[in-house]
């Protein structure tokens, strides 16, 4: 099947992009900069369309052809936003995904996957959960064949958040903790992600419906950070800071070009983050492995 994948140089799109070529597909990345796809090992061999799906104009005629579609875009600086440059979860999740959308059906695509998250919902008093969840509405409505996958809490080799304590991990004796209550989430491991998506294009009964993805383990943050900590060999403090005073700290950061954390940041990083995975377990045969094991693939002491 020749498939393209929206976002395809991104932490979810390139692990999704290699399951799919190792299934046998046909794959292109659409992507605002297909020269950086040279320096990603995951993308060795496919094929670069240069699109940003916030500009419609982009996308004109770059679908022709296709089987399928799979939406993986993230925001740029994910999950920060900078609405005075049009950095937003509504701009990139929801326009974006309407965009590409109405170009894949006027294309003639047959099929579109979505990389939605836990908890999208298009009511929500969140950004992040409300534009996700009007993308999985304007997706049914388009009467397109479609599959809406809603991970919790992915980490991989190349995420932001876990490998932010990976990094203070190695240099500090402390590390720091997002909030004091005990957030609940269920990690799951990037390369889960992508063979859901594949296994997805190979069970027929999987299209039209909509699927979450979580790690075997409801977990704590402080737990989280223990078994990195336990993977990595370190012996640190782990120091809870109250999310308040994390928002008071990270305000002034909104001045800067480009802010490793801001408030509404603050927020994201400490939400819940659990999922019901049975039926995807049952209709795709995906087992999600714990989080210990999928530290110890790629994080070394």
């Amino acid at each position: 099947m020749k498939i393209a994948v929206a976002g395809g140089t991104g932490f979810l799109g390139r692990h999704i992009t290699q399951t799919l070529v190792a299934g046998g597909h046909e794959v292109s990345v659409l992507t605002r900069d297909p020269d950086k796809m040279t320096a990603i090992p995951q993308l060795a061999g496919c094929a670069g369309v240069r699109v940003d799906v916030t500009e419609p104009s982009s996308l004109f005629g770059k679908l022709t052809g296709f089987d399928a579609v799979v939406m993986a875009v993230q925001l740029p600086n994910y999950p920060v936003e900078q609405p005075r440059k049009g950095l937003t979860f509504d701009r990139y999740d929801r326009q974006g995904t309407e965009h590409l959308l109405r170009e894949a059906t006027n294309s003639g695509v047959r099929r579109f996957a979505y990389i939605s998250g836990a908890g999208a919902d298009p009511a929500s008093e969140k950004t992040w959960y409300r534009a996700k969840g009007f993308a999985e509405v304007a997706i049914r409505r388009s009467g397109i064949s479609h599959f809406i996958l809603r991970p919790s809490w992915a980490y991989g080799p190349e995420d932001k958040a876990l490998n932010k304590f990976v990094a203070i991990a190695r240099l500090s004796p402390i590390v720091p903790k997002p909030g004091v209550r005990p957030q609940r989430i269920q990690p799951v491991f990037v390369e889960d992600i992508a063979k859901a998506v594949c296994r997805a294009f190979e069970v027929e009964a999987a299209w039209g419906e909509t699927f979450e993805i979580g790690g075997p383990d409801v977990m704590t943050m402080d737990e989280v950070i223990r078994t990195l900590l336990e993977v990595m060999g370190k012996k640190r403090f782990v120091l809870p800071v109250p999310a308040p005073l994390m928002k008071v700290a990270t305000a002034p950061l909104l001045l800067l070009p480009k802010p490793p954390l801001t408030p509404a940041a603050v927020d994201f990083a400490t939400q819940d983050g659990v999922v019901d995975a049975r039926s995807l377990e049952t209709m795709l045969d995906v087992h999600p492995i714990g989080l210990r094991e999928g530290l110890e693939r790629y994080i070394s002491a």
